[in-house]
């Protein structure tokens, strides 16, 4: 889907990626970019970025039902960018249930509340895209974060199922897998990481293609490749 004149709204575009997405979009000449946010004060350093009219920042935890069906009423959405995330760390043994049901609800049904909310919209109109981002890590998974793999493995899945459902409205559902972002949620990550800028411009360019599932970033196809290959070698490496 081309990007120019398209309307187009963001969850969690408050910072990271989110943030880069919203300015890459606004680059890319889309008519209007709503930036969902949970905090009022989170959307200032964007806005001094942006300095575009062209940004609407919109109040949106997409845990809250509220919240969701308000942004849904904010008119046509051509692009839908599932971009919120959150990351629980550690064993899924030993991490505290409630915590890990946290990530379940912003991680995957934040996704699909998002998707039940703005679907209908773009079946009316005959056309849409729905991007859900997930990672690299919905292929292999890295036991310190293994409930974040999980749950990125299952917005895989749900983009199938999305795809099932709504091809025949013109409603097209593509997933984007981005290997480690230098964001706050990587800080203490040694290994290689890409900028967020990097990886927003790579999205355009798989929103433009349209490829259902697009690694994002030079590690994610080395991991990728590597599946391809060997795949017990590569699960392995991630365990230890």
């Amino acid at each position: 889907m081309e990007i120019e004149g398209r309307r187009v709204l963001i969850t969690g575009a408050n910072r990271g990626l989110g943030r880069a997405l919203a300015l890459a979009f606004l680059g890319a000449g889309a008519r209007e970019v709503l930036a969902g946010f949970r905090q009022p004060e989170s959307l200032k350093d964007l806005r001094e970025a942006a300095q575009d009219a062209r940004l609407t920042p919109v109040r949106l935890d997409i845990t809250s039902e509220d919240d969701v069906r308000a942004a849904a009423d904010l008119g046509r959405v051509d692009i839908l960018i599932n971009n919120a995330g959150i990351c629980t760390f550690g064993s899924v043994l030993r991490a505290e249930m409630a915590e890990l049901h946290q990530e379940l609800d912003v991680n995957y049904f934040g996704a699909l509340r998002m998707a039940r909310a703005i679907a209908p919209k773009m079946t009316a109109q005959g056309d849409g895209l729905i991007v859900n981002v997930a990672s690299i890590l919905a292929k292999v998974s890295l036991p310190a974060m293994g409930n974040y793999c999980a749950l990125k493995a299952a917005l895989l899945s749900l983009s199938q199922a999305l795809r099932g459902e709504l091809g025949k409205y013109g409603v097209r559902v593509i997933t984007v897998m981005p290997g480690t972002i230098d964001t706050d949620m990587s800080r203490d990550f040694s290994g290689p990481k890409m900028s967020s800028q990097q990886a927003a411009l790579e999205i355009v360019e798989a929103i433009r293609v349209e490829g259902i599932e697009t690694p994002i970033g030079d590690a994610a196809r080395e991991v990728l490749a590597g599946l391809a290959s060997d795949p017990l070698a590569i699960e392995k490496s991630f365990a230890a």
